[in-house]
């Protein structure tokens, strides 16, 4: 029995070697290679977050920093961090410690992006760029604002 938990102690620690990943990521990751050891696997991931190995606050963190490195909205952050079953209240917490500002994002991505739209006409112009912004996850009223 003990050489299963160090079997999975060791995969545990390969993915994270590979990559930084919250504590639900690990468990999925370790689930599918894993599927009947649950009790030890929840066992690893409390020894791994109590040893700082996984650290779901330092992965929110670094996982922000590194998505507003991209202009994205609200929308597409909250479907980022959900997908790796992060807090909510943490994600908004550190999104409001970074100076997250929809609005500027909003209005980097529109120009970013107008300088490779060639549609000529103003209309069909101004539907794409909705389109697009509406894609990077934004709020309406946010890409109304810019886009007028």
């Amino acid at each position: 029995m003990q050489s299963t938990y160090n079997k999975i102690w060791k995969s545990a620690l390969n993915a994270l070697q590979r990559r930084s990943m919250s504590r639900f990521d690990l468990q999925q990751k370790l689930r599918l290679k894993y599927p009947v050891e649950d009790g030890y696997i929840s066992q690893i991931l409390d020894e791994m977050e109590r040893l700082e190995l996984i650290n779901d606050r330092r992965y929110t963190e670094q996982l922000i920093n590194h998505l507003i490195q991209h202009p994205i909205g609200r929308f597409k952050m909250a479907m980022e961090t959900k997908k790796r079953g992060l807090d909510p209240d943490l994600v908004q917490s550190i999104l409001m410690n970074t100076g997250y500002n929809e609005e500027k994002m909003c209005q980097q991505a529109f120009e970013e992006k107008n300088k490779f739209i060639k549609e000529k006409d103003l209309r069909k112009r101004k539907q794409k760029m909705m389109n697009f912004l509406k894609g990077r996850g934004f709020t309406d009223s946010v890409i109304y604002g810019v886009v007028r």
